[in-house]
């Protein structure tokens, strides 16, 4: 039995987005901008899917551009918010951020633009008012996630929004691990720009979308045809548009009940590992986090070698953001909470979704601290812990 426990890099397709592509292949594709009948199918299945998307977060689809993912989202908002800005030279932002909005930034810093990230806490909150202090009149834009797709803390962001108000910065927030997950509403955070992503809650990869309070706030950084409102060219992902709306329709719909599920799921699995596992460490706090997810520290090995180990017994996890695979460096997010190396390397990211069931968690409960003890008898951390 395989048991996946990474919904965070991305939810299995729910049954909602399978059948929405089946139909949409049974009953052929067209260009959504083609004049014939077939295109004009097709566009009116695309706008059905934006509205789809759209009532997510509270908005109408005239607000939402799709796009091939978060991280075209966020570089779109990122790199669009300071074009249009063209007089303001200063961005806001945090240091736990995706990489998408990370490198976007470490980018625009190489073109003389001045970047302010504030530090998180230990519990990896951001704290507002050091937000809203480091926001001037020479501020074009505040982009901050408004959950961590690491270790799930919740930002608050509702006075950031006031700030951004009232000095005329844009306001952009990455909600890709939130939306379906927990209730988000655009207009009463009082964002500009938000970015979601399908696969993070049951559509395919590739396709996500922007929300877009004021067309006026941002600009295009791709050109081509007038497509997606002249925002966004190129022939748009139709089949990944109406999985993507099946998807945000089904996570809507049983968004209370699942949390509640998966809240008391997550809770029954951390509770087994701390009493299995000594010094077993929490990272992030226990009362503000995503409900889905949990990142610990399991004391005496590496990560890696567990999440290897886990894999062979058919438990698979991640030690953080899908899209840092690979990378040699211990987590960016941990290390400005203020984790050692030592622990950023000995911690993995757990998170579930729709498709757990207590069967799974439960046979999880019993793995994870077999292989714990595997782990750390057959590679203590005595010398590797102080690299």
């Amino acid at each position: 039995m395989t048991i996946y426990l990474d919904h965070n890099a991305g939810a299995p397709l729910r049954a909602e987005a399978v059948s929405a592509i089946s139909r949409l292949l049974t009953e052929g594709v067209g260009n959504p901008s083609s004049v014939h009948r077939a295109g004009q199918r097709s566009r009116k299945m695309l706008e059905a899917a934006r509205a789809q998307v759209a009532a997510v977060v509270g908005t109408s689809s005239r607000q939402m551009v799709f796009t091939s993912g978060g991280t075209e989202s966020n570089n779109l908002a990122i790199l669009g918010a300071i074009t249009a800005a063209s007089r303001r030279r200063k961005i806001v932002s945090s240091e736990i951020e995706h990489s998408s909005i990370l490198s976007a930034l470490a980018e625009l810093e190489r073109r003389g633009f001045e970047v302010v990230r504030v530090a998180p806490d230990t519990d990896g909150r951001i704290d507002p008012s050091r937000a809203i202090d480091a926001l001037d009149s020479e501020t074009a834009l505040v982009t901050l996630g408004l959950a961590n797709s690491e270790v799930g803390t919740i930002q608050d962001l509702a006075l950031i929004a006031s700030a951004c108000e009232k000095t005329g910065a844009t306001f952009h927030v990455d909600a890709a691990q939130v939306v379906g997950r927990i209730p988000v509403d655009v207009g009463a955070l009082g964002c500009d720009l938000m970015t979601l992503s399908g696969h993070k809650l049951g559509a395919p990869a590739g396709i996500g979308a922007l929300y877009i309070r004021d067309p006026a706030r941002i600009a295009p950084i791709a050109f081509g045809g007038p497509h997606e409102s002249g925002m966004r060219a190129g022939t748009q992902n139709l089949l990944g548009a109406i999985a993507f709306g099946a998807a945000a329709e089904a996570a809507m719909n049983s968004m209370r009940a699942e949390n509640e599920r998966v809240g008391a799921l997550i809770a029954t699995l951390f509770a087994r590992l701390h009493e299995a596992i000594p010094n077993l460490r929490l990272n992030g706090p226990i009362v503000g986090r995503l409900p889905n997810t949990l990142n610990l520290t399991f004391p005496g090995v590496l990560g890696e070698s567990m999440l290897i180990a886990l894999d062979l017994e058919g438990v698979e996890v991640s030690m953080g953001s899908a899209c840092a695979a690979g990378a040699v460096e211990p987590s960016h997010v941990l290390r400005a909470m203020g984790r050692s190396i030592a622990d950023a390397r000995s911690s993995l990211r757990i998170s579930l979704g729709w498709s757990n069931t207590t069967d799974e968690v439960a046979a999880a409960a019993e793995i994870i601290p077999a292989v714990w003890r595997r782990v750390a008898s057959a590679e203590p951390l005595s010398e590797v812990g102080a690299r």
